[in-house]
């Protein structure tokens, strides 16, 4: 899944290089979107690496081009949690139950032990990666 997200974004980035003015939208699946980790994220550091590349010859993006928006549509339980760990939530697959949904992924700072007593404290926490900049939850989806 790492080398299709990176094709996919690189591919992304290399089109907003050739074309500065048009608008590219990209509908991809939820894995590939969530926490900042898939295209959009990596599509980001493309971005971000050409903006600070000093010695490159390329047309540069400029500060308004290349911003990006991930938008995740009628999401549910499973798509907002680690794999493996929904297992006993009724309707974890439905996404007409978008209170269910997880907004956020914590992760903990580097050197705490995963097993530890330690990974419930909150000077654990390394940080949080939102799900997505946006989230739809359609009416159609919850009937």
């Amino acid at each position: 899944r790492i080398l299709w997200d990176e094709s996919m974004a690189g591919n992304a980035y290399e089109w907003t290089k050739k074309n500065p003015n048009g608008i590219m939208v990209g509908l991809i699946g939820a894995d590939h979107v969530k926490f900042d980790k898939g295209v959009v994220g990596r599509y980001r550091r493309l971005v971000r690496k050409n903006k600070t590349s000093e010695n490159s010859n390329e047309r540069k993006i400029g500060d308004n081009d290349g911003q990006s928006l991930a938008i995740l549509l009628n999401p549910t339980l499973i798509d907002s949690r680690p794999s493996g760990s929904v297992g006993g939530y009724k309707n974890a697959a439905s996404s007409s139950y978008p209170d269910q949904i997880t907004l956020q992924l914590r992760y903990l700072k580097d050197g705490v032990d995963a097993s530890s007593d330690e990974t419930s404290l909150p000077s654990s926490t390394g940080g949080v990666l939102p799900l997505a900049d946006y989230i739809v939850v359609s009416e159609d989806a919850r009937s």
